[in-house]
């Protein structure tokens, strides 16, 4: 019974004898607690702040509740908690009228956000998997926008980077970062606060004080911007790149940056740092959407070492191909890019030669293809179609190479952000990085085959769309490796949709221990499929080998898949968040 102004009424004193405690039910998953403390009623929240325990199994000494599972403990009156990474406690007033037993529980509106991005500004500085998904949670129930939480990730982001991560770290951060948002958008519920709390989860760690970059003394140029960060790039200067940066965008001159930084990355002497260019797209990405004010840090500091990272002296053929992209260089850059329009050519051509372990004759088609006129974004397109391929049929006996099979897959679909960034020059120069990648991975043993060769044309044996999808999944549980290639070639046969196929595969990938091995190649496998779906030829409409966009993916999920559930610790955030005690939880 409730008499308005939140009271209600949930016993008699006589209910709750002196020394003992009792829960009380007061909504759809939510209890509160009733203490008798010397024969004073005390109502809390029945929830621990810090993962759930039903408080009334905690012990009261002294004016202070201790909750039995972890040790947190509370100011019994206020409900502040003494230790970190665990919100305050609410508590209610008590009225007792007569024989019965009211409390003020108030009502569910959301009041707690301030505390609870607080709570989530602990769990990024401590790396608490835990804490991040419940203060996600929490703050996703209460209404708060995905769009605010993640800006508080991304300002710690920003400086977990500058003071803590070197170029390769970093950037591995923010590419699980964006895969995180990316692929999070394409669901609900539990899915969407998986791949949340996995962009979370990877922005986490120490973030240390440091000082403060101030720009360079005017009057500066962008100019002399240009050519400094061109010149430290070159002599591995990153401290220097990082203030010309950071003066770059207190002068104005953002839109600028990131032409310069893709024309850096994909200079010959990078060549084998792949990441650096898959990176610098994921840092666009970021500024794109929540603009230069909240990431002009973290990319003026991560962009600074990844275009001035050391390098050391390469072996022979990695020399012979800095030699020969240098050579290459100045006709890639003054070349008319405006006649490069053609979406029909030989491809494979181009693609016996950049299998045929031989890096000059690599390059030379690769040369060949754009003085021909070939499109860049087809020529692109080429390059991940060709890296799906091999990891749709990379044998699997020993060291199916998956680590470099993917670093192939997504630097060779970053070279669209080159493209729409850095401009088709840095694009081109960015084909022969992949190229290169393409040569460098010649250890793993994986047959040749004609792009353009029809895959079986065999129909799935399941009865309808679902049952297929299911099979497919099954599959990838039971880690059925030899079978699940030829399964999703039948799917696809059969006329069903891929793209709710893949939907289905990423919400596996998604919840087992390997996601964060597998978000990144998920998120570009979703881009790219999107795109042989469209009708442009130029990003794979109707070729024939766009079925091992997803062949490879799902090849990849299954051989890595630890067979794990990861479920418990996101599910239990969303009971959580719901006011429900683990105890119920677990019951359920």
């Amino acid at each position: 019974m409730s008499s308005g102004n939140g009271w209600i009424r949930v016993g008699s004193p006589a209910d709750v004898p002196a020394g003992e405690s009792r829960a009380v039910k007061i909504g759809e998953g939510r209890s509160i607690a009733l203490f008798n403390v010397g024969g004073r009623i005390h109502a809390t929240d029945n929830q621990c702040p810090h993962m759930g325990f039903p408080l009334t199994r905690g012990v009261v000494k002294d004016g202070i509740l201790t909750c039995d599972w972890h040790g947190r403990s509370f100011d019994l009156d206020g409900g502040g908690c003494f230790n970190y990474e665990c919100d305050d406690l609410e508590t209610f007033p008590v009225d007792i009228r007569g024989d019965e037993l009211w409390v003020q529980a108030g009502d569910a509106t959301y009041k707690r956000r301030d505390q609870h991005l607080q709570l989530l500004w602990e769990g990024l500085l401590s790396g608490d998997s835990w804490t991040v998904s419940k203060a996600s949670a929490l703050l996703l129930s209460g209404g708060v926008s995905e769009h605010d939480i993640v800006q508080l990730v991304l300002r710690h982001l920003g400086r977990h980077v500058a003071s803590e991560q070197g170029a390769g770290g970093g950037g591995d951060i923010v590419s699980l970062l964006v895969s995180g948002l990316e692929v999070g958008r394409r669901y609900d519920g539990e899915d969407r606060l998986m791949a949340l709390s996995l962009a979370g989860r990877a922005a986490s760690g120490r973030a240390s004080e440091r000082l403060e970059v101030i720009p360079l003394p005017p009057p500066v140029s962008w100019e002399q911007i240009d050519g400094w960060v061109r010149m430290f790039s070159r002599n591995m200067q990153d401290f220097r790149i990082e203030r010309c940066l950071h003066t770059a965008c207190e002068n104005g001159h953002e839109d600028h940056i990131f032409k310069l930084l893709f024309e850096c990355a994909v200079a010959p002497y990078f060549l084998g740092f792949s990441r650096n260019v898959a990176s610098l797209g994921d840092l666009a990405r970021v500024v794109d959407t929540f603009g230069w004010g909240e990431a002009s840090e973290l990319v003026c500091n991560l962009g600074a070492k990844m275009v001035g990272r050391g390098r050391d002296e390469p072996e022979r053929f990695h020399r012979d191909a800095v030699r020969l992209l240098e050579e290459i260089a100045p006709t890639l850059e003054s070349h008319d890019y405006a006649t490069n329009i053609r979406t029909e050519y030989d491809e494979n051509t181009l693609v016996d030669a950049l299998l045929s372990v031989d890096v000059e004759r690599s390059f030379g088609a690769v040369a060949q293809a754009l003085r021909d006129g070939v499109a860049i974004e087809r020529l692109i397109t080429t390059f991940v179609l060709l890296a799906a391929d091999r990891m749709a049929r990379t044998p699997v006996n020993v060291d199916a190479g998956w680590s470099s099979l993917s670093a192939e897959f997504n630097l060779a679909a970053s070279l669209r952000h080159v493209h729409a960034y850095g401009g088709p020059a840095a694009a081109a120069k960015g084909l022969f990085h992949a190229a290169w990648q393409i040569f460098d991975n010649r250890w793993i043993n994986i047959p040749a085959r004609s792009l353009d060769e029809p895959l079986p044309g065999h129909p799935s044996k399941a009865p309808d769309v679902a049952a297929a999808s299911d099979q497919i999944v099954r599959s990838i549980k039971s880690l059925d490796i030899h079978g699940v290639g030829d399964q999703v070639v039948g799917y696809l046969n059969s006329g069903f949709d891929g793209s709710e196929l893949l939907k289905e595969v990423g919400r596996a990938i998604l919840w087992d221990d390997t996601n964060m091995e597998l978000l990144p190649t998920l998120r570009v496998a979703f881009n790219e499929w999107e795109g042989v779906a469209g009708g442009d030829a130029a990003s794979g409409s109707g070729h024939p080998s766009r079925y091992q966009l997803l062949v490879g993916l799902v090849r990849y999920a299954t051989d890595v898949r630890l067979n794990k559930n990861s479920m418990a610790s996101i599910n239990t955030a969303m009971r959580f968040s719901e006011g429900r005690t683990t105890v119920e939880v677990f019951d359920e």
